[in-house]
């Protein structure tokens, strides 16, 4: 899917694409551009989200990780915590280089004094195994992409990079495929 070119690119850190906000480079109106989708998506599906705009807090992420999920039973998680909230949902992967997204699904457990989440990984990609996830990313790609998004999968991004191709992430270790180009994060 992606040239070695793109992929180039990817790893510099630039946008791969002419389509705006991406190809201005401003890192400021593609933030604002998909803060306007994640609310589009909230309103438009009735969910809430959990959206990590800092790149979990340091370095530097080559994506926004958003989280869709409802306070319904459907969403409850298997087993059951005692304090704070613990929710199944979607995972969406924005690209902050291409209008690319993504789709998983993960866990988030949070209360008052901290919380645990997913680290996004290739193995992770388009399981959607709960249902009632995989019935919100029908709603939610129908929003995402009459907002100039586009989806990829699995199959899309599965590709190995060449070798001697090193990405800069946590989330592998080696063995790096297109995935890995279009979404990483280096702590």
């Amino acid at each position: 899917m992606l040239s070695p070119q793109a992929i180039a690119r990817l790893l510099a850190q630039q946008p791969i694409t002419q389509r705006q906000p991406w190809a201005s480079g401003d890192e400021r109106l593609v933030e604002e551009y998909l803060r306007r989708v994640g609310i589009a998506v909230e309103k438009e599906t009735q969910t809430h989200s959990r959206i990590e705009w800092d790149d979990y807090g340091s370095g530097y992420a080559s994506f926004v990780d958003a989280w869709f999920y409802r306070t319904t039973p459907e969403f409850d998680v298997e087993r059951s915590y005692r304090h704070g909230e613990a929710h199944v949902g979607l995972v969406v992967l924005l690209s902050r280089l291409s209008p690319y997204f993504v789709f998983m699904e993960g866990e988030k457990h949070w209360h008052a004094h901290g919380g645990s989440s997913y680290l996004p990984d290739f193995d992770m990609l388009d399981r959607l195994q709960t249902p009632a996830v995989a019935s919100l990313a029908q709603q939610v790609q129908r929003v995402l992409e009459s907002n100039g998004l586009e989806r990829v999968l699995r199959e899309q991004l599965e590709a190995p990079l060449a070798p001697g191709t090193h990405v800069p992430t946590n989330l592998a270790d080696d063995g790096f495929t297109q995935f890995d180009a279009l979404f990483h994060w280096l702590d």
